[in-house]
């Protein structure tokens, strides 16, 4: 028997031997008693500790072995780790590794310029380059990761046939493990994958419809049809422009926009800008909807306007001119930013049902009453979600925020079985340096612990002031 065992055996046995040995001393039972014996035996830590502490001190004393084990198992290895990122040698036994003060902490800062990770040493640049990396990724993907699960709760959490089924479709990602879900996402999207075999499929009708055809035709009428249809449902009345129908006509006007590339009129240099100043007039023009401006009534006939202009100059022979598809190795094609954005999708696909089902739950909790009594004052869908859903959710969707924070910047499993952190070091992040610096030794080489303790202890503290600073901008927002 282990030391373990040995240890547990001996607490038993004392709580037995001792334990009964008190009460006996103490309660002097009789023999029909004994039931009552093996009772007061089983509750015996709990009345030893109100005979010590009192009442008061009763629930510490309850706490203590969850206190005990969290401290043992969480506390220590923090201190632990510390310990190590200050000490050298290649042994995993404190007691072999020398004492070497903050000299891995030093490689890491070794740069002329942090900002520029080539500046650096070795260990400089795979910790700022992982690092950059680990903050463009979390940049991205926690507002869509949150966005996505918010809105996905708010469907859900209406009344409608086959509600419950949805849920669960939803929810299911989040039980497969991420050796399952890089298997079929690597299926997926390697170089003979479905999706590549899908675009393949689909060029060679759309090719086959545009040579009979042509698009010029085809795709103005359909996109003509599709904006009368937009804008018939976007505008009810001069004062009233529907929210919902906004993001659509919205999201159309942008896909015009930037297919026809109007700045190039003004100049070959500004059309180069031409998707970001349709990024800008396009939140412009959801700002003044959500905000019931009264000038939206006007810009959406505006916006609907130019938006038909726009889509007569359209080359759509050009822009449909697909020609001969070539597949695509979606994970490993360099400086296209395909591999980075795969990833943030995959990441978001496998856990966003963990965070929907926490903010259906907020959700639920908040009072039908409200929504009642805004429903008779005829109250707006916005109005609602602005004023009552959201303040009241604000709690929950907090929680959500710091989970999805933390968790994103302790990506590996996903992005080390899809990419491996390629191609280069373009979705190279925190956790694979750290597990890269200790656990993966190339030929004449040893295994970092120190480094990679280092980078863990650093990563530690990143995350840390990312979560006070989220926490301190919400409990500042809920005061007011």
């Amino acid at each position: 028997m282990n030391y373990t065992g040995s240890l547990l055996v001996g607490v038993l046995l004392a709580w037995v031997f001792l334990g009964g040995f008190w009460l006996f001393k103490e309660r002097k039972y009789k023999f029909y008693q004994i039931p009552q014996f093996f009772i007061d035996l089983v509750g015996l830590p709990v009345e030893l500790s109100q005979k010590i502490w009192g009442k008061s001190g009763v629930p510490y004393a309850l706490l203590l072995p969850n206190l005990l084990i969290f401290g043992f198992f969480t506390f220590l290895p923090l201190i632990l780790n510390f310990w190590v990122s200050l000490t050298g040698g290649d042994s995993i036994l404190l007691y072999k590794r020398p004492f070497i003060g903050w000299k891995h902490y030093f490689d890491i800062f070794n740069c002329d310029s942090i900002f520029n990770p080539s500046t650096c040493s070795n260990a400089g640049y795979d910790f700022w380059s992982s690092l950059y990396n680990t903050f463009t990724f979390v940049f991205f993907q926690v507002p869509i990761m949150c966005v996505v699960a918010l809105t996905t709760a708010i469907i859900l959490n209406k009344s409608f046939v086959g509600r419950g089924f949805w849920r669960a479709v939803f929810f299911y990602p989040v039980l497969l493990s991420p050796v399952v879900i890089a298997n079929i996402w690597t299926w997926v999207l390697h170089r003979k994958g479905v999706l590549n075999d899908m675009v393949g499929s689909s060029v060679k009708g759309i090719n086959l419809i545009s040579g009979r055809a042509g698009f010029d035709l085809i795709v103005t009428v359909i996109f003509g049809i599709v904006l009368i249809f937009v804008v018939q449902k976007l505008i009810k009345s001069k004062k009233q422009i529907s929210v919902s129908w906004s993001f659509v006509f919205a999201t159309i006007f942008f896909l015009i926009f930037i297919w026809s590339n109007p700045l190039y009129l003004l100049s070959e240099t500004l059309s180069e800008y031409n998707i970001y100043f349709g990024l800008l007039l396009t939140f412009i023009y959801l700002y003044l909807v959500i905000n019931e401006s009264n000038y939206s009534y006007i810009i959406s006939i505006l916006l609907s306007v130019a938006a038909s202009l726009l889509l007569l100059t359209i080359q759509f022979d050009s822009v449909f001119d697909f020609g001969k598809f070539r597949p695509i190795n979606w994970l490993v094609t360099p400086k296209s930013g395909w591999p980075f954005f795969w990833l943030v999708f995959v990441f978001c696909w496998s856990h966003m049902g963990f965070y929907m089902l926490i903010i259906l739950a907020g959700l639920q909790a908040i009072p039908k009453d409200l929504y009642e009594a805004a429903e008779m004052d005829a109250a707006k869908p916005s109005r609602v979600f602005f004023r009552i859903t959201f303040p009241l959710l604000m709690p929950t969707f907090t929680v959500v925020v710091v989970l999805c924070l933390i968790r994103s910047f302790q990506i590996f499993d996903e992005v080390y079985l899809l990419t491996g952190g390629g191609p280069g070091k373009e979705t190279f992040m925190m956790v694979q340096n750290i597990y890269e610096e200790a656990f993966t030794v190339s030929a004449g080489s040893s295994p970092n612990y120190g480094g990679a303790a280092a980078a863990s202890v650093l990563m530690a503290i990143v995350i840390g002031i990312f979560t006070f600073f989220q926490l301190y901008i919400t409990r500042k927002q809920s005061e007011l």
